[in-house]
C-alpha cells in the first residue's frame, strides 16, 4: 500500500447502541497465528513459503467449516509474470446478506524503507504488513465457525500480490484484490472492511481517507463501536489516503473501508518482525469486529 496526503477533521460520533452477547475474542490465539506465519518465512509472490501460508490459511478455513474458494490469476510485473491465488471462506453462505472482511497475506520482497541501504534487498517478514491482518480474520474465522450471525453471512477474502509495487506507482500495488474486485460476479456485499498492519504495539488507527469520503456511514458505524467498547486506539480524525485493497474495491463501487495504522516505525524493513506486534493491539481490531459482526444490523 501506499499513502498519499493528509487531512485532519474530527468526526462526530454517531452512537449504534451496541447490545446482547458478542463472542469472545481470543486474542492470545491470534497472535500466535501471527507468530506461525511468521515463522513459514517471507512470503513472497511465486514462492515455496506463500505456498505453505496459502495451505496454512485454506487448512484454518476448513478446519471452521468454511466453504473456500480459490481465485487463480496471473500478472505481469517488470518484465516478469506472477502466479496469484486469492483464497475466499464463505461462512453461512446460504444466507443472501452479506458482509466482506478482508486482508492480504503476502509480504514484500524488498526491506527497501529500512536505514540500512544494504539490506534493502532482504525480504520483509512482514508481522504486522500481512500476517495481522491474516491473524485476526483466521480467529474471526473460528469464532464463525460456532457462532451463527444474527442476520447476514461473512465472507473471509485472503488478497494476493498486494506488496509488490513501486512508490508513486500506484497501479503496481494491491494486484490480488484489484483482479478480485474487476471479476467479482454476483451481488455485493453490503458492507466491505479490509484490515491490514493492525498489529503494532503502539496500535493507533486514524479515519483512512479514501474510506471516509466513500463509505462514511460504515466508517462512523466501527469507529462508535470501538468508542462503546472504550478502545482508544481508534482516532477521529481523518488521516492519510492510502492506496490499500479496499481501494480496489472501491473503484468498483464497493462500500468499503480500510482499517490500518500506517503510522509504523517498521514498514517495509528487516524489522517487521512479531516482537514489534502483540496480542492485545491484534485483540483490539478482533472486539471491534467481533462486536461489527454479532451486534449490529448491516444495513444503514
Amino acid at each position: 500500500m501506499e499513502t498519499k496526503f493528509m487531512l485532519i477533521i474530527l468526526l462526530i460520533p454517531l452512537l449504534t447502541g451496541c447490545t446482547g452477547k458478542v463472542p469472545v475474542f481470543n486474542e492470545e490465539n491470534a497472535y500466535l497465528m501471527l507468530q506461525e506465519q511468521c515463522d513459514l518465512g517471507y512470503r513472497l509472490p511465486g514462492s515455496p513459503e506463500i505456498a505453505l501460508c496459502r495451505d496454512y490459511i485454506t487448512s484454518k478455513l476448513q478446519q471452521y467449516g468454511a466453504e473456500v474458494s480459490l481465485q487463480n490469476f496471473t500478472i505481469e510485473f517488470e518484465g516478469n509474470e506472477y502466479e496469484g491465488i486469492n483464497i475466499t471462506g464463505h461462512f453461512y453462505p446460504e444466507l443472501s446478506r452479506r458482509v466482506l472482511l478482508g486482508a492480504h497475506y503476502d509480504t514484500r520482497p524488498w526491506s527497501d524503507k529500512d536505514e540500512d541501504v544494504a539490506k534493502h534487498e532482504i525480504p520483509v517478514t512482514g508481522a504486522n504488513d500481512g500476517a495481522s491482518g491474516v491473524a485476526v480474520l483466521l480467529e474471526l474465522g473460528k469464532i464463525l465457525s460456532s457462532n451463527m450471525p444474527p442476520e447476514y453471512g461473512v465472507d473471509l477474502v485472503f488478497f494476493d500480490l498486494e506488496d509488490m509495487g513501486r512508490y508513486s506507482e500506484n497501479d503496481t500495488w494491491c494486484l490480488g484484490s484489484e483482479y478480485f474486485a474487476e471479476n467479482y460476479e454476483g451481488e455485493k456485499p453490503e458492507k466491505a472492511i479490509v484490515i491490514d498492519m493492525i498489529g503494532d504495539a503502539a496500535l493507533e488507527v486514524p479515519i483512512e481517507y479514501f474510506s471516509y469520503h466513500n463509505s462514511p456511514a460504515l466508517v462512523r458505524e466501527i469507529w462508535d463501536i470501538a468508542e462503546e467498547l472504550e478502545i482508544d486506539a481508534f482516532k477521529s480524525r481523518i488521516d492519510d489516503a492510502v492506496y490499500d485493497d479496499h481501494y480496489s474495491l472501491i473503484k468498483v463501487g464497493f462500500n468499503a473501508i480500510d482499517i490500518i495504522d500506517f503510522d509504523y516505525k517498521w514498514w517495509h524493513t528487516i524489522n517487521d518482525t512479531p516482537d514489534k506486534c502483540s496480542a492485545a493491539s491484534l485483540g483490539k481490531i478482533g472486539r471491534v469486529l467481533t462486536s461489527f459482526i454479532y451486534n449490529n444490523d448491516v444495513s444503514d
